[in-house]
């Protein structure tokens, strides 16, 4: 009997210490030095506390709980320094692909990146389209005139279109022989029933400023299909028209906005200032370039009571000659605008010659009576900034879908 109690002490031994052991991890020691007769009381929290100590300065044990990451939305109030833009932060899994929104405000997700092959005959295309641009030069009617500073917004309470005419700077106008000129603008507003206005006039200078503000009463939705061209007229020895711009309100909104205007020669011809709205995408695998005709928008009413409908026509240049012709289908305009959202795959003749696209925007009344409102041209070697980013970021993306705005041009 007295070996079998003599087992079960060792048996308990052992296990206890194999706890002790298992535990050492989480288990702070602290030794308290013995009190000393001269010390007196320290309040009451550390008297207790210090009441509950061994007395002979013998080691306590602290078993400390296992801890668990986790996060608490922080109170605006308690940390003012912390941005109020700033709404959600983000817990990554261990594989780095799956983040958690610990708020509603903002969702992020990952998103894989596409490795996309190119033949090598595309780059030397690239090459050739590209070289192109070292032979454009500005001709005498592309020459800087200046440029116009204008303010835009739009009240929707009072339903008005507010538009500031700020300054010119950097004017460099034909001098005609004249040693004092005066200049004004006028502008017009191109809805259904153009708005027309005029500033006061003013002495020419390299820069000159006007400050002038003028309001309209007109529906957002309308303005937004419209445009705003404001024409640079001189008045010595006869009144004349000597520059231009013009300026989208698509972006028209409650928030007043900036706009510095480049100024261009006027069109000798009459064109239109309808906008069309085109998307590109360069296919080398395929052998092709994608063209949409999205939408039309500040389309001219018609001037008489026959019905008027619209179309496009798109031509590919390559070789110095018309690869191919395409041509959506004719649609009548509502409130200034014509949705086509058509595609359109126009094959290469070869992947080393650079091409280049003519879009045509065309009127037809009811009597079938056709007429060209102008054009847009893509390539290296158009007239219009805009068209040119938006071609050379076509080539030097494939597979990328650009869309852009563009005004028309003289056919």
């Amino acid at each position: 009997m007295v070996a079998v109690m003599e087992c079960l002490k060792n048996c308990c031994k052992n296990f206890m210490r194999k706890k002790e052991k298992e535990q050492e991890t989480q288990v702070i020691t602290m030794k308290i030095p013995p009190n000393k007769p001269d010390e007196g009381r320290r309040g009451v929290t550390e008297d207790y506390l210090l009441s509950k100590l061994p007395p002979d300065g013998r080691e306590v044990p602290f078993v400390l709980p296992t801890f668990k990451a986790s996060y608490i939305q922080p109170r605006g109030s308690r940390f003012p320094n912390l941005q109020s833009g700033l709404q959600s932060m983000y817990q990554q899994t261990q594989n780095n692909t799956m983040p958690i929104c610990l708020s509603f405000r903002m969702h992020i997700y990952p998103v894989s990146l596409n490795i996309l092959y190119v033949p090598s005959s595309t780059s030397s295309m690239k090459d050739s389209v590209e070289s192109s641009l070292e032979s454009i030069t500005l001709s005498g009617d592309e020459r800087e005139l200046g440029k116009v500073c204008v303010q835009l917004s739009y009240q929707e309470a009072l339903e008005q279109v507010w538009i500031t005419l700020v300054q010119c700077s950097d004017l460099n106008l034909p001098s005609d022989g004249v040693e004092q000129q005066k200049i004004s603008f006028k502008g017009i507003i191109t809805t259904g029933k153009p708005i027309q206005f005029k500033t006061s006039v003013k002495e020419y200078h390299q820069d000159v400023t006007f400050m002038e503000t003028f309001v309209f009463a007109l529906r957002l939705q309308q303005l937004r299909c419209s445009a705003l061209v404001l024409r640079l007229q001189t008045y010595t020895p006869r009144k004349r028209t000597v520059a231009e711009c013009v300026l989208s309100l698509r972006q028209l909104s409650p928030q007043e906005t900036q706009h510095c205007l480049d100024l261009h020669p006027p069109s000798k011809s009459s064109v239109c200032h309808s906008e069309l709205h085109l998307a590109t995408c360069f296919q080398p695998v395929n052998g092709r370039i994608q063209v949409q005709i999205l939408a039309a928008q500040n389309l001219p009413a018609s001037s008489s009571p026959l019905t008027q409908a619209f179309f496009v026509k798109v031509e590919m240049h390559q070789m110095d000659r018309v690869v191919m012709k395409k041509k959506t289908r004719v649609m009548k305009a509502s409130g200034g605008q014509c949705q086509w959202a058509e595609t359109f795959y126009f094959l290469l003749a070869a992947l080393d010659h650079a091409c280049s696209l003519s879009i045509k925007l065309y009127s037809r009344s009811s009597v079938r009576r056709k007429q060209c409102l102008g054009q847009v041209h893509l390539g290296f070697d158009s007239s219009a900034p805009d068209a040119v980013d938006q071609w050379k970021d076509t080539m030097a993306h494939p597979e990328k879908v650009v869309s852009a705005w563009h005004h028309l041009s003289a056919p």
